[in-house]
């Protein structure tokens, strides 16, 4: 079987935020990553919360992987205060079509200036969760590259999840920027 090589990438992120390269990891390793991005905490008190975490990325992971991620990337410093969440997958796919329909109906699309050259954006915005401890999407962002010299894209979701609360609001609306800015940093190596 010949395997395509992934595409090199490069992404700025924030102090915090970690690259999980879920394709070429096992399970064992990306849990050994996350106890080495916190090996700084004492382990008598946060470390029942580093192995949670670890169960929870590993389980991700696993979910990711199969299909067919790349890497992830996701927060990792403290805890947000508020129930919402930001999760970036990274993945390739075969160049588009010219009939090939990218986008539902209920998203917006538009070619945005990254550091990688441009990229088509398409924006989607999710009804609220139907109870109030229930997270779900609520909104989606979705990068496409072509890859140079290859008959193949990249593709960045950038989600962001939350609960019905409408004070979160401005959060979500600050994290769609964060993953914004986040993506339109990705440079070809």
């Amino acid at each position: 079987m010949n395997e395509i090589a992934p595409p090199r990438y490069r992404l700025v992120l924030p102090p915090g935020f970690l690259l999980i390269p879920v394709a070429h990891s096992t399970d064992d390793e990306i849990a050994d990553l996350v106890r080495r991005h916190y090996r700084d905490l004492p382990r008598d008190s946060y470390g029942p919360q580093i192995e949670r975490t670890a169960a929870q990325l590993v389980a991700s992971a696993r979910s990711a992987r199969e299909a067919g991620v790349l890497d992830l990337v996701v927060p990792m410093g403290v805890p947000w205060r508020a129930p919402v969440s930001l999760a970036i997958a990274i993945s390739t796919a075969p160049a588009p079509g010219a009939a090939d329909p990218e986008s539902s109906a209920s998203e917006s699309t538009e070619i945005v200036t990254t550091t990688a050259g441009e990229a088509v954006r398409a924006t989607e915005r999710f009804t609220a969760p139907a109870t109030a401890d229930e997270m779900a999407p609520l909104l989606r962002m979705r990068f496409r590259w072509s890859i140079p010299d290859a008959e193949r894209q990249l593709l960045a979701v950038c989600t962001i999840s939350g609960t019905v609360d409408p004070e979160l609001a401005p959060i979500v609306d600050a994290l769609a920027e964060l993953g914004d800015l986040l993506l339109r940093t990705l440079r070809w190596d």
